[in-house]
């Protein structure tokens, strides 16, 4: 992405304030500089080739979620989400990232690091639930699970008559986090006649490099993941994720040898999946932001929910949950109170009937931030999967 590009980007902000509507920072904070007009402005002045950011510039630039919910809303089509990641490029470029940003980045580009993270699971007990808290930062945090690879095959058949294959992307946190989750959604695939292939080899998708400035490691991992995917340009029908941002990522920034599907598009308008009965049990939709406003998958998890439970409309269901990945942990007092207001949405959603209500999205970032700000609100609830209700319907 040229400077060139950039500025016309930010020339075509006409500042009329419809991203201040949208924006989770700015609803939390209030500050101008937290949302994209506040941003932009303050980049047309200062984005110069050979110019170092002020550390007062870097903390507006560091105050994103990047949940596109301003580009998704601007009448005038301004390329926001290019905009911030061209900035922080920039600032990267500059040597201007903290040492512990580095770390983080540098341990989400190997699998090897992530698999040691999995140790973590024989130290603490998973028997709470959730989980662990981080001591400076107070969030909660779920423990590694077992990895996919001990959970799933190379190949994975399907039962019945074979529809197609699929290659399946999991992503970080479902791989190594979520793992149960990945198990199930390959069974779900496997029960409705599609072969789901598993490739131990792909790594992270690299939006959190990329979304960071670290755009030479973002294209290390872009390129690695496009080899393995020419290996299935014969084999599979589709790539497929269950992870919103991933296949944000995925559709967005990858130049694909295979068309890529969202779980949810793929369970409804190709497979057509209707359940066989319903579960007695009110839902409530959270819609990721990577995947409805940068997929556009928005009926297909809402009519999928209508199918299988007594889906209810929910208070800002479509309001960024706060989690934006390193944002939870680096902008945590943000995060955490983007978090408190979604969670005050949901409480005022269900209004005390939390017996037989749960919270369901399809994205795994997602459910670490709603189920820590259900847990710090002292709410009797819990996020789960759209898969994870679905494989339910079939097991009963």
């Amino acid at each position: 992405m040229s400077l060139k590009y950039i500025e016309q980007q930010l020339n075509l902000c006409v500042k009329c304030g419809n991203c201040r509507f949208n924006c989770p920072v700015f609803k939390t904070t209030l500050d101008e500089g937290g949302v994209a007009r506040g941003k932009i402005s303050i980049l047309q002045i200062l984005l110069k080739e050979n110019e170092k950011f002020s550390q007062e510039t870097l903390s507006y630039l560091d105050s994103c979620v990047v949940c596109g919910s301003c580009q998704y809303i601007c009448p005038r089509d301004v390329d926001y989400l290019n905009i911030i990641e061209f900035a922080r490029a920039k600032a990267v470029k500059d040597n201007q990232i903290s040492r512990a940003k580095k770390i983080f980045l540098n341990l989400l580009k190997d699998n090897k690091n992530l698999k040691f993270a999995s140790f973590v699971k024989s130290v603490f007990s998973r028997k709470s639930g959730l989980i662990f808290k981080l001591p400076k930062i107070k969030r909660h945090f779920p423990l590694p699970d077992k990895p996919m690879k001990k959970r799933v095959k190379h190949y994975n058949k399907p039962e019945g008559d074979r529809k197609f294959d699929v290659l399946f992307f999991p992503g970080c946190a479902t791989r190594f986090v979520f793992s149960d989750t990945g198990y199930k959604l390959v069974k779900v695939l496997n029960r409705l006649g599609v072969g789901v292939y598993f490739d131990e080899d792909l790594r992270c998708c690299g939006f959190p490099h990329l979304t960071a400035g670290d755009s030479e490691t973002f294209e290390e991992l872009r390129g690695f993941n496009l080899n393995v995917f020419e290996n299935y340009k014969e084999k599979v029908k589709y790539i497929v994720s269950g992870c919103a941002t991933c296949g944000s990522n995925l559709s967005r920034n990858y130049n694909l040898p295979v068309e890529f599907v969202d779980i949810n598009a793929l369970l409804l308008d190709v497979l057509e999946y209707k359940p066989k009965k319903r579960l007695d049990i009110d839902t409530y939709f959270h819609h990721p932001c990577h995947l409805m406003k940068h997929q556009g998958v928005k009926e297909q998890p809402e009519k999928l929910l209508d199918f299988v439970s007594n889906r209810k409309k929910m208070e800002g269901e479509d309001f960024c949950c706060g989690f934006g990945g390193s944002f939870s942990i680096f902008e945590a007092e943000k995060s955490k109170s983007i978090g408190d207001k979604k969670a005050e949405m949901i409480k005022n959603s269900i209004k005390g009937n939390f017996d037989k209500s749960l919270i369901v999205t399809s994205c795994p970032g997602c459910i670490i931030q709603l189920n820590d700000s259900i847990k710090r609100n002292n709410l009797p609830l819990k996020t789960v999967h759209i898969i994870d209700l679905i494989y339910s319907e079939m097991e009963e």
